[in-house]
């Protein structure tokens, strides 16, 4: 059925079309239908998008903190009515072509979305997720392996110690660590005293085994039905077709149920509440700027369209650039090193709020932080904004609402995540896309009152619904977390009886047999790999020569944004220079430039740009392990009218940056130093891989110079030293820029539709002109290096482990590499997945191979073990050179690899990754040659791949975890880690 034909009152399938909206600023037309029996609401976005997005979606508020509907989330996958298998979720991640798939838990909604550009994928996907949404088995084993269960240390052992173990558990052990994470945690508690935010929806550790196996089923049953399901679809698919298979699987199986799931409006606070929460560190951690201090209003209900929109361009003039009042304010205090996380406005959920505050400072500062705060809103309500500060951010509103993006998430995907709080919420959804009324209502309010200062007086300074949260860290708190843990369990083993505990044990067995067991597979749909597309489609691109340096033209579907790339190779730096480029790519978008100050730069880029960012660049040699080309990136981006503001902006930054404001750069660098510290938490198998492989490659090495625990450590020491002793950083700064941008050194990129090429050209031209010609000075100095496997342990306050193990292997067009990259893909579906995830209880067990870096890699991610997880490592090893695998097994590890290969991109991301290729050398011949040799892997070549690189080749270890788990490991381990505090 033709979506452009529809209108409301329109029946189809058991729909009813409620409402058809055209949004021209994203190209789409909504159409909203609900079903007429359960009261289903359908959501359609019809937009010219082959890459075709699903989601289903429940309100979920949870009465606790057990986390039942995130066990809820992961248990429903693992297996339902129509295919009853062990884990459908994760071995349809290996047959299919998904360009996206996962399910995610919101304090107050659940949402299982995927995407695929291929139609058969799509129908099987939307049939695994149908089932497993509305008839999910939810075993009582499903749930002790997910959620939680009582075991034995070592599981048939009822002499070693009692544990609570399970990958939900471990899990939010991990996350409730982490102090970014549990900075919105717990300032939700005390925010929402009365109603479901209070509470931790993914679970805190303590409470979570208080979640029973009959309370998970009882939710599903409350929550998980059509009357309360919020049904997504995006793209140019047939809806006709979806609404009668939505039908047919599900809703015609259910009548309506009454059912209450709306969270109710937050009682309002009758004063305002100053609180403290504490997070764990490690005892040998320094307690100093590691607390967080933030302040927070209750503001409106998320269906108030206005008013979100209102406090958005207001949270946008307070806070979104460097140059805002309060950004500004709250930076150049000194009190805090960066803004904490989380500091913004949040509409979200049903009742919005406002937070603003520090992170990297010390609890006495708690009370100037929030007095602070206070008298910058006063001042600002009092001298109000600019106009030309009010158009910067209606612009950057603009500019974000028109940006395709999506290389890390599909964008329709993006759009769900704006509309789905107001839409689950019974507000209007169209009004998160679609801004234009009400923008012209503030926009009249702005000419005839004091619109935004009468705002801060009304949902800020008067508001008495605020609260102060001081989150500090504290060494004795994870001991003491352990201990009570330890006497909970204790306790409860003194009561087990003999018959109790030989239960114990006799489960744990099963679900380690159940684990193991082979399983037919054959209920699970599939696609073959005659569905793979032969040839890689090929991004166009004119290429042109202005003057001496290379230009590239991407025509690609911006709508009406152009994306300009400045790449600079890095000839003639010194080895020292090359050491702090990563530095000097942070700071040269944040300081001044030409006749503007950091202040009119920051205000300058929010008026006629949507960012510019500045980045270092490794590209490995695709032929030759041993070699890479390593260059410095400056991106812009603007709306087509903005081109010339733009290039003019990207000029001052090369020709003339200023270095000079000492005071600047340090408060840049406590910036840099907090942002990168919370990132390990959360990614700590990249860091702990990135250390591993730097022993084995020189690009492995400079890799992690510039991204790795090596950059935490420079920053740290950076950010160390004292103003008056950055003179030296600044003047080497300076010299990077005199060495850096030249034109001999320069290649760049436009991505753009080709009508609007022009301004470009235009402009680019002209700025070309402007930089230094340069002159050739020789290689770069590199250092000398020597391959030498390692076995490292990277000291980080954490309670779980991240294990990593990396080899050396080939380059990219090596005959061997293919295999290697189907082997990485059988190795994680078919054992790692298990044995780390499914047994160990890890959140993560995976495996990769990067076949432009030659190196392949064994990662755990929140893993509660580390000695255990090296020995599935070896076992895997030989489980792989065993060559044992299934047809059907290598067939999915390949439609896996092409799952990868063939995601989609934005169109700016098109443009950006083609530009790499052929900076790379990596040719569209290339790449369609390891097509064909992927499609013909077989169990001899992943057989003898095993055994040359895994079994007999060279490895590093790096494992990062906290100190008293790293020192226990090296009383166990062979080959001891060598320590190393960060």
């Amino acid at each position: 059925m033709n979506t452009q034909k529809m209108f409301p009152g329109q029946s189809i399938h058991g729909f009813i079309v409620e409402q058809v909206d055209s949004l021209p600023a994203i190209n789409a037309t909504m159409i909203r239908l609900q079903h007429q029996v359960t009261g289903a609401r359908f959501m359609h976005l019809d937009r010219d998008d082959d890459n075709h997005l699903f989601a289903v979606g429940f309100r979920t508020p949870p009465d606790d903190s057990t986390g039942v509907a995130h066990i809820l989330e992961h248990t429903a996958l693992c297996g339902s009515e129509r295919f009853p298998v062990r884990d459908p979720f994760f071995s349809m991640l290996k047959r299919s072509l998904n360009s996206f798939m996962n399910a995610m838990t919101a304090s107050d909604w659940t949402l299982y979305p995927f995407s695929s550009m291929n139609r058969k994928d799509f129908h099987n996907l939307l049939d695994i997720y149908l089932d497993a949404a509305f008839f999910p088995r939810l075993t009582e084993r499903d749930f002790s392996q997910e959620g939680h269960r009582l075991e034995y240390a070592i599981g048939d052992d009822p002499s070693s110690p009692l544990e609570y173990k399970g990958v939900v558990y471990n899990e939010m052990k991990g996350a409730m660590s982490d102090p970014s994470s549990l900075l919105s945690r717990r300032m939700d508690k005390h925010l929402y005293p009365t109603t479901t935010y209070r509470h931790n929806s993914g679970g805190e550790p303590e409470d979570i085994p208080d979640l029973s196996w009959q309370q998970l089923r009882d939710f599903h049953a409350r929550y998980y039905h059509p009357s309360n399901s919020w049904f997504f679809s995006s793209g140019n698919l047939d809806l006709s077709e979806l609404l009668a298979i939505v039908e047919d699987r599900v809703l015609k199986k259910f009548e309506r149920l009454d059912l209450d799931s709306e969270v109710p409006v937050e009682q309002r606070l009758e004063t305002p509440v100053t609180v403290t929460e504490k997070y764990p560190l490690d005892a040998g951690d320094v307690l100093e700027k590691r607390s967080m201090v933030e302040v927070a209003w209750l503001d409106s209900d998320i269906n108030d369209s206005f008013e979100r929109l209102a406090m958005s361009l207001l949270s946008a003039l307070l806070l979104g650039n460097s140059a805002a009042p309060l950004y500004k304010a709250l930076l150049d205090s000194g009190l805090g090193a960066n803004l904490a996380p989380g500091t913004g406005y949040h509409d979200d959920i049903r009742t919005t709020y406002f937070a603003a505050g520090l992170q990297g400072t010390d609890p006495e500062h708690a009370q100037a932080i929030e007095k602070l705060i206070l008298e910058t809103l006063e001042q600002v309500a009092e001298e109000g904004f600019s106009r030309e500060r009010i158009d910067a951010a209606i612009h950057r509103l603009e500019f974000s609402n028109r940006e395709v993006t999506g290389d890390n998430y599909p964008y329709s995907l993006l759009l769900l995540m704006r509309l789905i709080g107001p839409w689950i919420h019974g507000g209007d959804p169209v009004a998160a896309l679609k801004f234009e009324d009400n923008l012209g209502k503030i926009q009249q309010k702005i000419e005839t009152e004091p619109f935004f200062e009468n705002l801060i007086r009304d949902r800020l300074l008067n508001n008495q619904h605020r609260v102060t949260l001081l989150l500090q860290p504290d060494t004795d708190l994870g001991p003491r977390q352990d201990a009570a843990t330890r006497t909970k369990l204790d306790k409860i083993e003194k009561q087990l009886s003999e018959t109790e505990k030989q239960q114990l044990v006799e489960r744990a067995k099963e679900l380690q047999t159940a684990q193991e067991e082979e399983e037919d597979l054959s209920c699970l749909p599939t696609l073959e790999l005659s569905d793979i597309p032969a040839n890689e489609v090929a991004v166009p691109v004119e290429q042109q020569l202005e003057g001496e340096v290379e230009t590239f033209w991407f025509a690609q579907p911006t709508n009406g944004i152009g994306v300009v790339a400045l790449n600079f190779g890095l000839e003639g730096l010194t080895a020292e220079q090359c050491k702090y480029l990563p530095v000097f790519s942070s700071l040269l978008t944040q300081i001044g430039a030409g006749k503007r100050d950091y202040l009119q730069m920051a205000e300058a880029m929010e008026a006629v740009t949507g960012g510019i960012s500045a980045r270092t660049s490794l590209l490995d040699d695709p032929q030759d392990p041993d070699k890479f080309t390593a260059s410095f990136e400056l991106k812009g981006k603007a709306l087509v009218r903005n081109c010339q503001p733009l290039f003019d902006l990207l000029q001052e930054m090369l020709l003339s940056p200023d270095f000079s404001n000492l005071h600047r750069i340090q408060t840049v660098l406590n910036q840099i130093q907090v942002s990168l510290e919370n990132s390990v938490p959360q990614s700590g198998h990249t860091y702990a891989a990135r250390a591993a492989a730097a022993s084995l490659s020189l690009a492995g090495w400079q890799r992690e110079q510039w991204s790795g625990i090596s950059q935490v450590a420079l920053i740290r020491e950076l950010a160390a030293k004292p103003v008056e002793d950055l003179g030296e950083l600044a003047t080497l700064l300076a010299g990077i820029a005199k060495q850096l941008f030249t034109q001999n050194q320069l290649q760049t990129a436009v991505t753009v539709e080709a009508e609007n090429f022009t301004p470009f050209k235009v402009a680019l031209r002209q700025l070309i002109g402007q930089i230094p010609a340069g002159s050739s000075q020789g290689n770069t100095v590199v250092e000398e290096f020597t391959p030498e496997p390692s076995a490292q342990g990277l000291l980080w306050s954490i309670p779980v482990n991240y294990v990593t193990r990396v080899f050396s292997t080939v380059s990219y067009t090596h005959p061997d590499s293919a295999a290697l990259t189907v082997l990485a893909k059988l190795l994680r579906a078919e054992f790692l997945h298990r044995e780390i995830r499914e047994k160990g209880g890890a959140y993560g067990g995976l495996a990769g191979y990067n076949p432009e870096a030659g190196q392949f890699s064994m990662l755990s991610y929140r893993d509660p073990h580390l000695v255990r997880t090296l020995q599935v490592y070896e076992q895997a090893i030989d489980w792989a050179v065993a060559g044992e695998f299934s047809p059907d097994s290598i067939k999915e590890s390949i439609l896996a690899v092409f799952g990868d290969l063939d995601k989609p991109h934005s169109p700016a991301g098109a443009g950006a990754d083609e530009f790499a290729n052929i900076r790379q050398g990596m040719t569209l011949e290339m790449r369609n040659h390891m097509r064909r040799q992927l499609l013909a892997v077989d169990a001899a070549a992943l057989q003898r791949v095993a055994e040359k690189y895994l079994k007999k080749g060279h490895s590093s270890v790096a494992v990062l975890a906290g100190e008293a788990s790293l020192q226990q490991a090296n009383e166990q381990l062979e080959q001891p880690l060598e320590l190393r505090k960060i």
